[in-house]
């Protein structure tokens, strides 16, 4: 069971975006609180100076109406505060100097005169110049904004009514804080509520589909490769889980593809190890009777025993050249020279050198060669090599008394298609798409103690392929085989 590392919630991008975004709203709120807490607060201010002002003037028009002796005002304050609460009424001289005051909570007065022209200015104004403040005669070191009315004429004041709120504006500071702890608390609600829902989704659409990859990878790196990732989005993190995907996969074949020739080299190693001890073991029985009875054996014998030694010693020299051959393949460094030669005369080259070994498995070779010359462009030590191999091939896998066909033929794309067809035992239909591979071997040629190492095939292709060609091959169990392969047309520049 592959234990997965889960990130703490702290660490996630999740956490980290809604935190960020609650932050964003909550001081985007509160500076805009503030910024606009100048603009609130004048209009407060104003709306309640308006207010304010009908008050004063009504409680003026009736003491004028009422012609209220100054001695009696106390008792009327006071009425008035009982109607009014949210007040203080003040008897203000033409001096300045308070009178007399009024307010349904008790307090005191800690300046005992206003500035009379505040109040015459406030008297003569319009509600376009409001707000006009005050010190409050009640509070200390505040000013607001209050209403004032005049008692007699206006040309000559007896008196000035003087109308503030209750201590100094208490109920002024609590409006204004109603006012913006609402929005604050819905500045804050609103920024939880968008956190969350960003949040959410960006969880489902991101958070989600990285930690799914994050746990591929981990299981994989466990040893646990059947963690699927499956990822159907087309943005970045869709392209990440895509190439992680074919990356893990493409570990998976290359892992598959080392254990495949790991098994392969192993069986090479025992196939080898095989093909050399029989060459070994003749070589060794042949060399010990030429040096115990060379005196007592007779020239013809001596020349039997001499080329059995001889072809076990070019059959282990095949051996270790497909070896060398396998080896520079795989590094990657065999090269080719081409040049132009004539193609039927490598062929008759080639069939001379396998005169004897034909002659001995009692094989026909049919020729259909065309009379014009066929130059192609090739590596002829190359090519050599694979129709060596082709034709070695055909020899080893064909019984007594088969044919062996070789032709070539010039095809209208300018190319030379040379083929090699077998009366032999044929390739199975399973091993048709294994047998270019390194160190393969059919299980039908396993079984049949044929000698070889599945490497010729293989490096056929690879020299092919380096002319830019490829092998192909037809082939039926106990009807025979036909490889063939196409080469460029050598083509003489003609210079005037």
């Amino acid at each position: 069971m592959v234990e997965i590392r889960h990130i703490p919630l702290y660490r996630t991008l999740t956490f980290k975006v809604s935190l960020a975004l609650i932050l964003f709203f909550m001081i985007n709120g509160v500076l805009l609180v503030l910024w606009n807490q100048a603009d609130l607060l004048n209009e407060m201010e104003i709306e309640i100076q308006t207010v304010y002002r009908h008050t004063a003037t009504e409680i003026s028009e009736e003491l004028n109406n009422m012609n209220t002796d100054t001695a009696d005002l106390s008792v009327f304050f006071d009425s008035v505060a009982l109607n009014y609460p949210g007040m203080e009424l003040f008897l203000v001289s033409p001096a300045g100097e308070i009178q007399e005051h009024g307010s349904y909570v008790p307090s005191t007065l800690i300046y005992h005169s206003v500035p009379i022209d505040i109040i015459d200015s406030f008297i003569q104004a319009d509600t376009s110049d409001y707000p006009i403040e005050i010190p409050i005669p009640t509070a200390s070191d505040l000013d607001f904004v209050f209403s004032a009315a005049v008692l007699g004429s206006a040309s000559d004041p007896e008196a000035y009514i003087l109308v503030t709120m209750l201590e100094g504006g208490e109920d002024v500071q609590l409006s204004w804080w109603e006012e913006y702890g609402v929005l604050l608390s819905r500045t804050i609600l609103f920024s939880l509520v968008i956190a969350g829902l960003a949040g959410i989704l960006f969880w489902y659409f991101f958070t989600r589909r990285i930690d799914r990859v994050a746990h591929a990878v981990q299981s994989y790196r466990a040893g646990d490769n059947g963690f699927i990732l499956d990822d159907q989005g087309s943005d970045e993190i869709g392209h990440v889980a895509m190439h992680v995907s074919d990356m893990m996969e493409r570990i998976d074949s290359m892992f598959e593809e080392l254990g495949r020739k790991e098994q392969m080299r192993t069986e090479l190693l025992a196939s080898v190890s095989h093909e050399l001890q029989t060459p070994l073991t003749v070589m060794q029985g042949n060399i010990e009777t030429l040096v115990e009875h060379r005196q007592k054996m007779s020239e013809t014998d001596l020349s039997q025993k001499l080329g059995a030694v001889y072809s076990q010693v070019q059959h282990m020299s095949a051996l270790i050249d497909d070896m060398f051959d396998v080896a520079v393949l795989e590094t990657g460094q065999m090269k080719i020279t081409p040049e132009p030669f004539p193609m039927v005369e490598l062929v008759e080259d080639v069939l001379q050198s396998y005169g004897l070994l034909i002659d001995q498995s009692q094989l026909s070779i049919e020729r259909v060669f065309p009379v014009a010359i066929q130059a192609v462009n090739a590596d002829p030590l190359r090519i050599r090599q694979v129709i060596r191999n082709l034709l070695s091939n055909a020899i080893k896998f064909s019984q007594p008394g088969g044919k062996i066909k070789l032709s070539t033929e010039v095809s209208q794309n300018e190319m030379l298609t040379f083929r090699i067809q077998d009366t032999g035992r044929g390739i199975a239909e399973e091993d048709l798409e294994n047998i270019f591979k390194s160190f393969y071997r059919s299980k039908q040629h396993l079984d049949q103690t044929v000698k070889g190492t599945g490497l010729g095939l293989h490096i056929c292709q690879h020299i092919l392929k380096l002319h830019d060609s490829g092998l192909k091959v037809k082939s039926r169990p106990n009807v025979g085989s036909t490889f063939s392969f196409d080469l460029k047309l050598y083509k003489e520049v003609v210079t005037i």
